[in-house]
């Protein structure tokens, strides 16, 4: 495990990005240049895309709706009551129209719906009957066939209705990208050695009681060049990178924060060049699956130059056994020191030597 080579030639993946011109300006100003943000968002937007294409967003309506903020799905769940509300008011009031129940001067007992003789009693008949809030002086009787039926069917969809709204509320609750909030990156990304070797080390940790697992770790490194000849343009070139634990294995164990190692195999000092550059971007990403619910998590961020520690390393955590006088026994992490990183003894020698 450790890197891949720049995917280039004919099976280069290439992407010509509307960037703005990545000029050496000050290190806080060149952090605002990011494809990743650091809480995981891509910020890459589309442009010119065709209403015949964005037809495509209704096929999967449901993941559409999820992906939207909590302010415009209150806004669809507000309308959507709000219509079901209003479209079976107005039949209501159509057929009482239709009775001859409509108006003041009219008096008699046989209306198709009690006290209904307005469209704003038809509208509070109808949001009665939807919720089953218990009727009062407004009810229907067996006068009108066609009310009754209308009744039945409002019940319905109704039910219908609220089924959907509370589905939606809770799948977007329970979104893996909201869970992924407590999984926590170091601030800083290390170049230093580990086991003899030339590595890039990144602190991960869970806030959660709950456990991940079959969690791993990857990168892609993303460097912008220039096109000869066009202004404001740049090529995005991709470097694949693979992330092992502390004993090389594929899995992570997230117990306890722990630390991820990139191993740099083929020219160490020239690899360091590329990722210290302006235009780079180190984005790397945690996979793994929620031990309580099953759902697949996935959470990223990014890292660049000014965030990149040369020939440091992270300081070490390791759970302390405490003993209380109640029996019982438990293990600690103290997450003051989770950013906290060391000078690496041997950087010189193994950068030397390589």
């Amino acid at each position: 495990m450790g890197i891949s080579q720049p995917r280039v030639g004919k099976n280069t993946f290439v992407s010509r990005l509307e960037l703005p011109r990545f000029t050496p300006r000050k290190k806080e100003e060149n952090a605002s240049y990011r494809i990743i943000s650091k809480d995981g968002k891509v910020q890459i937007g589309l442009q010119q895309i065709s209403f015949f294409k964005r037809r495509r967003y209704w096929k999967n309506i449901l993941t559409t709706v999820l992906q939207l903020k909590w302010r415009w799905m209150f806004v669809i769940f507000s309308f959507g009551f709000l219509l079901t509300w209003t479209a079976f008011a107005i039949i209501y009031y159509i057929i009482a129209l239709v009775h001859g129940d409509i108006g003041d001067h009219y008096t008699g007992s046989n209306r198709c719906i009690a006290q209904v003789g307005s469209f704003t009693a038809a509208f509070l008949f109808s949001l009665e009957t939807q919720h089953t809030i218990g009727y009062g002086f407004r009810h229907i009787t067996t006068e009108c066939g066609m009310a009754v039926l209308f009744v039945f069917l409002q019940f319905i969809l109704g039910i219908g209705v609220q089924c959907v709204i509370a589905g939606l509320v809770v799948a977007k609750l329970q979104l893996a990208r909201r869970c992924g909030k407590t999984v926590l990156f170091s601030s800083k990304l290390c170049v230093g050695t580990y086991d003899g070797e030339i590595c890039l080390m990144v602190r991960v940790g869970n806030m959660r009681q709950c456990n991940l697992v079959s969690v791993r770790g990857y990168g892609v490194l993303m460097e912008r060049e220039t096109i000869e000849g066009n202004e404001g343009h740049y090529i995005l070139r991709e470097t694949s990178l693979e992330f092992t634990s502390e004993n090389g294995g594929d899995y992570i164990n997230l117990f306890w924060p722990a630390v991820m190692y990139c191993v740099i195999a083929n020219n160490p000092s020239k690899f360091v060049d590329r990722l210290l550059d302006d235009g780079s971007e180190l984005a790397i990403t945690l996979e793994g699956i929620i031990e309580s619910t099953g759902q697949n998590l996935q959470v990223r961020t990014s890292y660049k130059p000014q965030e990149i520690e040369l020939g440091k390393k992270f300081f070490d955590l390791v759970p302390k056994y405490i003993h209380n006088n109640d029996q019982k026994s438990y293990h600690v992490i103290d997450h003051k020191d989770f950013h906290l990183t060391e000078i690496d003894p041997n950087w010189i020698q193994h950068f030397e030597k390589n």
